[in-house]
């Protein structure tokens, strides 16, 4: 009979740190947003900032937009591979029990 093992508390604290990676990831995005914030207005104003901002804000938005989807995608990702690690590792006692002589 095979056996399937978890091990949730590895996932959390283990080889590849998942929560550690997801804060990371978060951390990035959020200084980008920072960035791109107090950078607003980097072209000046007059014609110059205008030429500035017609080329800059609608890559602008499109990489924030990105940062915000990865930022929850990572986030829901990697609290989400914990959550199912448990189920399985409950799962696998609940059946153990279950068929014990």
């Amino acid at each position: 009979m095979s056996r399937l093992s978890v091990d949730p508390e590895g996932l959390r604290q283990g080889g590849v740190n998942i929560q550690a990676t997801v804060d990371l990831a978060v951390n990035i995005c959020n200084e980008l947003f920072v960035a791109a914030d107090e950078n607003r207005g980097a072209g000046g104003t007059g014609e110059i900032g205008e030429k500035f901002d017609s080329g800059y804000r609608p890559g602008e938005e499109q990489g924030l937009k990105f940062l915000r989807l990865l930022q929850r995608t990572i986030g829901e990702t990697g609290s989400r591979t914990v959550k199912t690690a448990g189920v399985f590792s409950e799962t696998s006692d609940d059946a153990e029990a279950a068929v014990r002589p």
